[in-house]
This record gives structure tokens, sequence and C-alpha cells, in this order.
């Protein structure tokens, strides 16, 4: 890993991060509001494969961690998880404008069913039927929604940094 690409990985996780903590949280949406973070992950997952999809995951859920109230390492799990899941199907981006879209929808849903278990596991009593299925049925197609706007912006800025390397 570069020091360029470390910067941008960081650089974009920290503004995701601030974008999902002051305004995705107070936008009027019905229901639970988009993963920001998550879909961000999946774009690297996309464009770099699973070691990226789960370094990024890592490091963007133990900062979401870091301002939640729950267990630390929650969201570090889930975001590792689904990097690494995602990022199986990097080679199919380039030629599918679906596949981004399907991967951002499977790892929503995937992430959603994940922290629901390990709250389950951890005895969160937040977790309920009706809170994931919510979560499910909001969060989700807003992670969708997102796709267009972030897996681009991220495949296009990697491969500028990418680039900019071959160029030395």
């Amino acid at each position: 890993m570069t020091t360029q690409r470390l910067l941008l990985g960081a650089a974009t996780v920290l503004t995701c991060l601030l974008l999902q903590t002051t305004v995705f949280t107070q936008l009027p949406l019905p229901g639970v509001a988009p993963d920001l973070l998550l879909v961000l992950v999946v774009a690297y997952a996309l464009a770099e494969g699973p070691m990226s999809g789960m370094v990024t995951g890592f490091a963007a859920g133990l900062l979401a961690d870091l301002s939640a109230d729950h267990q630390l390492g929650r969201l570090a799990l889930v975001y590792t998880v689904v990097g690494y899941v995602t990022g199986q199907v990097e080679d199919d981006t380039e030629r599918s404008t679906f596949v981004p879209f399907a991967a951002v929808a499977l790892g929503g849903a995937a992430g959603v069913l994940c922290f629901a278990a390990e709250g389950a596991l951890l005895g969160d009593p937040r977790i309920t039927g009706g809170a994931v299925l919510r979560s499910l049925l909001s969060s989700v197609p807003y992670d969708v929604v997102l796709t267009p706007f972030v897996v681009p912006v991220v495949a296009l800025l990697v491969r500028r940094v990418e680039l900019d390397l071959l160029r030395r």
C-alpha cells in the first residue's frame, strides 16, 4: 500500500464518517438512515479487491464504533466481513452496471443481518425482529440510491492514484 493510497483511504473514510454522523443521521427520512460508510467499503472492495475492502472496512468500522452507543468493534467486524465478501467480485465491476448495485444491496443486507446477529449474541435489547426488518426495508434501498454517487467516484480516485504511481 502506497502513501497516496493510504491518504486517499483516510480522506474518504473521514469525509464519509463526518457526512454520516452530521448530515445523514439528521435527514428526515422514514426508517433508518443510509449507511454511507458501508457503501464506501463496498466501493473500495469492488475497485481493489477483498484485501482493500477488509482494511477499509475495519478502519471505517472502528472509527464509526468510537462514535456509536454500542460495543466497540461491532461495526468494524461487520464492515470487514462485507468488504471481504464484496471484494470477491472485483473483476466484474468494469463490465457491468448491475454488479455495483447488487453488491451494495447484498452488502447492505448482510451488514444489517450481521450487526443484528452480533447484537443478539451480546444481548443488545434494541435488536428485535421489527427493528431488523425496518433496517432492511429502509437502509438497504437508501444505500442502493447512494451507489451511483459513491462507487464510480471511488473507482475514479483509485485509478487516478494508480496512474500517478505508474507515471513516476
